[in-house]
């Protein structure tokens, strides 16, 4: 019994001087990232996008009111039938108008994220030779997409490795 007892905290303190040797940093990678001119670039191409397809959106739904306010009109003078063949076209087209709305935010989310692919490998190569200089074992990020805090405390501000990726993307 006190073999295995004195076994189990020889491995908790192994394990514990394991941790304990582990060096931190962490960044804000928004922070870089807005900090490097291809973002923005990337940025103004996608509002571009997104105001051409709201425009597509808007002169489709507006043209879809028209057509209900109009089937509104009509509705009295038109029979039982009729009432529920343009019911179910205006519900398709809606239907219809959605889906393409939902595609839309797709294809912008899709290539955002291909446009950002270059600028994210070339970050990331920046994170890693700032990391490999100062010797650290791991980089946090320092907090979530929601804004949420991940580190609460660092004991030293040389932690904090943003401005060197800045740095180190500024030189390149």
């Amino acid at each position: 019994m006190k073999k295995s007892l004195l076994f189990a905290l020889f491995v908790l303190g192994s394990s514990l001087t394991t941790f304990a040797q582990v060096k931190v940093g962490y960044l804000n990678p928004n922070a870089v990232l807005a900090q490097l001119p291809g973002v923005t670039a990337v940025d103004a191409e996608i509002e571009i996008l997104v105001n051409q397809r709201d425009g597509e959106l808007i002169t489709k739904s507006t043209k879809l009111q028209e057509d209900f306010s109009a089937y509104e009109q009509q509705r009295p003078q038109l029979t039982p039938e009729q009432q529920s063949t343009m019911e179910n076209e205006l519900l398709q087209r809606n239907q219809e108008l959605e889906q393409e709305r939902q595609g839309y935010l797709n294809e912008i989310t899709q290539r955002r994220a291909t446009m950002m692919q270059p600028i994210i490998e070339k970050m990331d190569a920046a994170i890693k030779a700032v990391a490999d200089s100062m010797g650290l074992d791991l980089v946090l990020n320092e907090g979530t997409s929601y804004g949420d805090a991940i580190v609460f405390y660092a004991a030293e501000e040389r932690l904090n490795i943003t401005q060197n990726v800045i740095d180190k993307l500024n030189a390149e």
